[in-house]
């Protein structure tokens, strides 16, 4: 057969093929009707999809307990927070948390088991793993989240209670929460709680008895798949793999080159249902009625991938009103003009975005499911500014004229400038997903972190506004009429350290090892005392930030020869140990300072409270101590 009646044969059957499915292809299949069946159905037709899947922290948010999921370390060594004792186990395959008796004061006798809990799912596997067990009083389908986590990086057990942002507290159990009716929803596919004992609950209510569904439920809780799977993006495939079994149809799909309506592909979708897809998850919502609640409860999320998520619940934003109406709600989880500055936001970062209102971004953007660094799902190139400069072209032809830092430095860097770190994670700060250009004004009036004082950590809000302003333009009367209005600038470095709430805390404590900084490691040195006030903290997350980064820094001058003999110290300081223990810890470390800084450092710079031997104008800084907030901000996890 010639090359030429081939082609013909071939073009011929393919009219054949496409013509018994044009009804098929036009009409599109409500897929939220469809049964789900799993990642595994998805492999036959779709092997290197499910494969740059399986390798992602999707894949193992939930997993079942075993050798190969269990990642902290269950050796028999014991645990003790506030003198309740813990002995991490594993035998024959089980992973076990022994509850010792009280270590007595002969060394004997405290090796007792008092209570023994198996371990029978895991959440989370990239930052830290989180530990599930069955309901110890026989409900077998309720699982608890246990006190302890293993911090990944770390690598060591930590209490709950020191990964929130709250202050000290020794109530052991404080953040035991239910699986089934918070963190099925989102780290799972296909979720249905199945509250069993609704009418239970309402009647024991009725009836005057305090009732907690945390406690008192019972749920019959059923997943499609552990962990976040094809599904959760694409939609039920339930009928997506049944029609597609047939091979004349998916000649069909590739002959026409048409989209199967059976599935959701979400770089397909029209920006708004795009972004839902990531948001349904990565945005914290509600249902839009107390009756949807219940069915939440009940029978799970009504959204499906590719629908509008609006029509499906209602998200929260800084004044939604709370559930309690005498709490504060929701306001605390985000900076006063409404930014969010907790994880899980991200979908209303991306919402009250320019790029997006007024432009084409969507988190595909920059992100990728099914490649690029597994930390981030951000390709190479995306981890640079050709993230931004794929829309904002203009700007590559001079970087150094628009951002007026040398190339290459973080000062010329889209992310730094208009994606700073400034959102709270459970012991990380991770990037703003409000693109915005960085405003000294408005932060310093709703007491945001700015991205300039973040990196020049010497300097003052007054100084960025006169660069800014005379680089950029800016009103340099409203900055003025706000700083001589507010008691101290929060969006500063020094004072969001010492006076600012536990999130702005947290965020100065991080930033204060940078290394990014135009500071030089010498210039630097300033930073170490107000790092070391800063471990005093009544907030532990805030404490293990300025503990790490005291390590970081102090590793740092002893790398340009500034060895101040801290860093073994910082590291082996525990934050959640007794107060006296630490301040005791603290107080050594303070000694090392003095001894070992060197004489002929430079005076630290003007405005950061030290006097020229380094030491702390301690009246002023007790001044912007006494401001901070002792406000438990509630994350929601």
């Amino acid at each position: 057969m010639s090359l030429a009646v081939y082609a013909s044969a071939v073009g011929l059957a393919g009219w054949r093929v496409t013509s018994g499915y044009e009804d098929d292809f036009r009409t599109p299949f409500p897929h939220r009707e469809a049964p789900w069946v799993t990642s595994e159905a998805c492999r036959s037709c779709h092997p290197d999809h499910h494969a740059s899947w399986e390798r992602t922290f999707h894949r193992t948010m939930t997993q079942e307990a075993s050798a190969a999921s269990v990642v902290g370390a269950f050796d028999g060594r014991v645990v003790t927070f506030w003198g309740i004792r813990a002995r991490p186990v594993e035998r024959n395959g089980r992973f076990l948390i022994e509850y010792l008796g009280p270590e007595a004061d002969t060394g004997e006798g405290g090796d007792e088991v008092q209570r023994t809990l198996e371990i029978a799912r895991t959440v989370g596997s990239r930052r830290y793993q989180q530990y599930l067990v069955q309901d110890p009083e026989g409900r077998a389908d309720n699982y608890y989240r246990i006190p302890l986590l293993w911090h990944i990086e770390e690598e060591r057990w930590i209490h709950l209670n020191g990964a929130f942002l709250g202050p000290d507290d020794p109530n052991y159990d404080k953040h035991v929460a239910l699986w089934n009716d918070n963190c099925i929803f989102c780290h799972n596919t296909g979720p249905v709680p199945g509250l069993d004992n609704y009418d239970e609950l309402v009647e024991r209510r009725t009836s005057g008895e305090a009732v907690d569904i945390s406690s008192h439920g019972q749920f019959r809780s059923e997943v499609t798949e552990l962990g976040i799977a094809c599904e959760s993006c694409h939609g039920p495939a339930g009928e997506h793999a049944e029609r597609n079994r047939d091979p004349l149809r998916r000649y069909a799909l590739h002959f026409t080159n048409k989209d199967d309506p059976t599935i959701v592909h979400p770089a397909k979708l029209d920006g708004e249902r795009s972004v839902a897809v990531c948001g349904q998850c990565h945005g914290q919502r509600m249902p839009k009625t107390n009756a949807g609640i219940v069915d939440w409860m009940r029978t799970g999320p009504t959204y499906r991938a590719g629908e509008d998520l609006s029509e499906a619940v209602r998200l929260v934003w800084r004044d939604t009103p709370p559930p309690v109406p005498e709490s504060d709600g929701f306001a605390l989880r985000f900076w006063k003009d409404g930014t969010p500055r907790l994880t899980a936001y991200e979908y209303q970062g991306i919402l009250s975005s320019p790029c997006y209102q007024r432009g084409e971004l969507t988190c595909l953007s920059c992100h990728s499911m099914h490649g690029g660094d597994v930390f981030g799902q951000l390709a190479p190139e995306k981890r640079t500014n050709q993230a931004c400069l794929q829309c904002h072209g203009e700007i590559a032809r001079d970087i150094s004229a628009h951002t007026h830092h040398e190339l290459g430095s973080s000062g010329s860097s889209c992310y730094e400038c208009h994606m700073p770190k400034a959102v709270y994670g459970i012991l990380a700060i991770h990037r703003s997903h409000r693109i915005e250009n960085p405003d000294i004004a408005r932060d310093t009036a709703t007491d945001r972190p700015n991205a300039c004082t973040s990196c020049h950590l010497d300097r003052s809000p007054v100084w960025v506004a006169e660069r800014t302003s005379e680089w950029w333009g800016g009103d340099l009367a409203a900055l003025a009429r706000t700083t001589s209005e507010a008691p101290v600038s929060m969006s500063g470095w020094l004072a969001g350290l010492h006076a600012g709430d536990p999130v702005q805390r947290a965020v100065a404590a991080e930033a204060s090892a940078r290394v990014d900084t135009p500071l030089s490691p010498r210039e630097r040195v300033f930073i170490v005392p107000h790092l070391l006030l800063a471990l005093f903290d009544t907030y532990p997350a805030v404490r293990w930030f300025a503990r790490r980064s005291l390590e970081d820094l102090s590793r740092e001058l002893a790398t340009a020869g500034i060895d101040l003999g801290l860093a073994d110290g910082a590291d082996a300081f525990d934050y959640l140990a007794d107060v006296s223990e630490r301040e005791e810890a603290v107080k050594g470390l303070m000694r090392l300072f003095r001894e070992n800084l060197p004489g002929d450092l430079t005076p630290p710079p003007e405005g950061t409270l030290l006097n020229e031997r380094f030491e702390p104008d301690m009246d002023e800084i007790l001044r912007l101590m006494r401001m901070q907030s002792t406000k438990v901000i509630q994350i929601g996890e």
